[in-house]
């Protein structure tokens, strides 16, 4: 592979910097859906989404981490994503996972309670 076909990429959040480095391929979720940006990308500034970032090192391996809310930056065949949180698979804490979902499964009925509350009103 030509280094062409390379861009440079660095993620940061806000307690560690997680990848500083070239890469082939980065595919993210933006306020305006999925996004994939290669090499010599035109220039885009994108409100990133809770997701999955997936990213394609020069190497050819994968990548997959989950991100929190951030802002990504391409330029200049150099992108700068910057998120809240980051955290890889072995990361992940499961339970307090479900925990999170079922707090705001809750918040979700309690809500739903109130509309039709008024609504029967």
């Amino acid at each position: 592979m030509a280094k062409t076909d390379l861009f440079s990429l660095r993620v940061i959040a806000t307690n560690r910097v997680f990848y500083d480095g070239k890469a082939k391929y980065l595919n993210i979720r933006t306020l305006d859906g999925q996004l994939g940006l290669m090499a010599h990308h035109a220039p885009i500034v994108a409100a990133v989404e809770i997701g999955q970032l997936d990213i394609q090192k020069e190497d050819d391996e994968w990548l997959h981490v989950a991100v929190g809310p951030g802002i990504l930056n391409f330029a200049n065949n150099r992108l700068t994503l910057l998120v809240d949180t980051l955290e890889t698979l072995e990361e992940i804490d499961i339970r307090r996972a479900e925990e999170a979902k079922e707090r705001a499964m809750e918040q979700l009925r309690q809500k739903q309670s109130i509309q039709e509350y008024k609504t029967s009103q």
